[in-house]
């Protein structure tokens, strides 16, 4: 049987716990919009591209490609990446790339 000292020191050791979370937890910074969070494309070799976002935010980078010999126009997206990761893509082929831009995920 467990006696009255065992349980209110159960107790104590429980409640100090939680609040140890609820105080250490803070409160979690919002996400800003891509056009504030100063993110920044990257051309690589008029092939491809990347971008990445110096705040809290989820971008991902969006290429605009052209196709020969029939011109055409398309778009290539990079995987959503938060903050400062990276989002890259390329286009189908050499000297493709007519146009790149970070936008929100």
């Amino acid at each position: 049987m467990l006696s009255v000292k065992k349980l209110a020191a159960g107790a104590f050791v429980a409640t100090a716990t939680a609040s140890a979370v609820v105080l250490g937890g803070g409160v979690a910074q919002a996400d800003v919009p891509v056009w504030q969070a100063n993110c920044h494309v990257y051309n690589i070799f008029n092939t491809g591209g990347m971008a990445n976002c110096e705040l809290p935010t989820w971008h991902q980078v969006k290429l605009t490609c052209v196709a020969w010999p029939v011109p055409f126009v398309y778009w290539k997206y990079g995987p959503a990446q938060y903050g400062q990761n990276q989002s890259w893509a390329s286009c189908d082929s050499l000297n493709a790339l007519v146009g790149i831009e970070v936008i929100q995920a």
